[in-house]
C-alpha cells in the first residue's frame, strides 16, 4: 500500500472523484486519468484526462486505480487496463480509515473516506469499500465484492467473490453472502444468502435466483 504514483482509469464512473480526493489526502500523486468510454469525466481540472490511445510507456510503469462500485465492469476495467500494457493494480487506502494492523489487503483495492478494517480481516484482489463502511474483526472479503457506503459487516462474516452488498446495509455475525450475490441497500441480513441470488427487506429474503455467475481475474 505504498504506492505513490497510478493512473485512474475509467473515470467515466462517479467514484473517481473520490478516489482522487483519496489520492490527494494520501499523497498519491494521479500522473494520468483514462476516458476509456465516451461521456463525462468525474474528475476535477486539477487531473489530466486522456484516451487510451494517448497512453505512453511511461504511464503504463504506473500502477493503475479503478474506482467503479460494480463488481462485473471493475473487473472488465482492470482486464481491459492490463491488456493495455499496465503491469500492477494500485491498492489506495484513504488516510481517513484506519485499518487493524492484522489485517490482510489484496491488490487492486480502494478503500474510501471514513472506513474501519477490524483486526484479523482478510480483503481480496479488486475489492472496493465505499465511504464510512465498517468491517467487522475477522471479516473475509473475497475477490471484486463491493461493500456500499454506510455498510456495516459484523465479526466473522464472509463476502463472497463478486458480492455486492447494497448502501447501509447490515450483516450480522457469522453470515456468509455467496459469490455473487446481492444484498439490497437497507437491507438487515439475519440469515446467510446463497450465491448467485438477491436479498432485501429488514430481515431479509430471498427475491431472486440464478444471477449470472462471475469468474474470477488475477490481478
Amino acid at each position: 500500500m505504498n504506492v505513490k504514483r497510478v493512473v485512474l482509469y475509467a473515470v467515466g464512473s462517479p467514484l473517481a472523484i473520490d478516489a482522487e480526493e483519496t489520492c490527494a489526502r494520501a499523497d498519491v500523486e494521479i500522473v494520468a486519468a483514462i476516458r476509456n468510454v465516451e461521456g463525462p469525466v468525474y474528475v476535477t481540472n486539477a487531473v489530466r484526462v486522456i484516451a487510451l490511445a494517448e497512453l505512453t510507456d511511461g504511464e503504463r510503469e504506473c500502477d493503475v486505480l479503478v474506482a467503479l462500485f460494480t463488481p462485473g465492469y471493475r473487473r472488465a476495467a482492470f482486464e481491459n487496463a492490463l491488456s493495455m500494457g499496465f503491469a500492477r493494480a494500485a491498492t489506495v487506502v484513504d488516510p481517513t480509515s484506519p485499518v487493524a494492523r492484522s489485517a490482510e489487503i489484496g491488490r487492486g483495492v480502494y478503500i474510501n473516506a471514513g472506513c474501519v478494517i477490524g483486526g484479523g480481516c482478510s480483503i481480496g484482489d479488486g475489492v472496493l469499500v465505499n465511504r464510512s463502511a465498517s468491517i467487522g474483526h475477522h471479516a473475509h472479503i473475497r475477490d471484486y465484492a463491493s461493500i456500499g457506503p454506510g455498510v456495516v459487516i459484523a465479526g466473522n462474516v464472509t463476502i463472497g467473490r463478486g458480492a455486492m452488498i447494497g448502501a447501509g446495509s447490515i450483516v450480522l455475525p457469522e453470515m456468509e453472502i455467496g459469490d455473487n450475490a446481492v444484498v439490497g441497500a437497507g437491507s438487515v441480513v439475519r440469515t446467510s444468502v446463497p450465491a448467485n441470488s438477491l436479498a432485501m427487506g429488514n430481515p431479509s429474503r430471498i427475491t431472486k435466483t440464478g444471477i449470472a455467475g462471475y469468474k474470477g481475474l488475477s490481478i
